[in-house]
């Protein structure tokens, strides 16, 4: 499970050149102003990043993002969601404003329909859009596999919302996801993946 302790540890982890594409900024606001509603999503947007404008394809460092996500989640009072989940939420919204991008749409149809085509191509896709960690996809079975993630720094719980996601999203299939986090600022973890 992620917690916001292992998410702090992340954020100071984080170096300079630990960056992603602003894309992960833009569809975390669009995931706070359906949590918080656009005003309070702009209030922890400015208490992040004051008045810095984001360009969805420019690079931007990976701990704005967490503590973006980290105070939004904070500020959340309506949800009856746990942290972890909250996270996976980011995640989700991830993997859906990707998905409706030309370079989503391209993967999602080099991939078609096909579970293990997909989670194979997300190593090569994430280093197009991070400068942080090293995955890789293991087919375990017909209808199982397992992504080993090293030094991703936006964690278990974010990585469990992405899997989902791109699984019903592009492959059509419900996953069922399992995390088994390997260090305390959970870094370093295998996504386990059924369908």
């Amino acid at each position: 499970m992620d917690t916001s302790d292992a998410l702090q540890l992340r954020i100071r982890a984080a170096t300079d050149k630990d960056v992603l594409l602003g894309m992960f900024f833009d569809s975390s606001m669009e995931n706070l102003q359906r949590q918080l509603g656009p005003t309070e999503a702009e209030n922890v947007r400015r208490d992040v990043f004051g008045s810095r404008s984001i360009v969805s394809f420019f690079r931007y460092p990976v701990a704005d993002l967490l503590r973006m996500a980290d105070l939004g989640v904070k500020r959340t009072k309506t949800t009856s969601r746990g942290y972890h989940d909250s996270i996976a939420e980011f995640g989700r919204a991830a993997v859906n404003y990707f998905f409706d991008s030309q370079a989503g749409k391209m993967m999602s149809f080099l991939s078609g329909d096909e579970p293990h085509r997909l989670m194979a191509s997300s190593p090569s896709a994430y280093k197009a859009v991070t400068a942080f960690g090293e995955r890789a996809y293991e087919r375990v079975g017909p209808r199982s596999g397992r992504l080993i993630c090293h030094g991703e720094l936006l964690g278990p719980a974010w990585m469990q919302g992405v899997v989902e996601q791109a699984l019903l999203k592009a492959a059509k299939v419900n996953a069922r996801v399992r995390m088994e986090v390997k260090n305390p600022s959970g870094t370093d973890f295998i996504t386990h993946v059924e369908w």
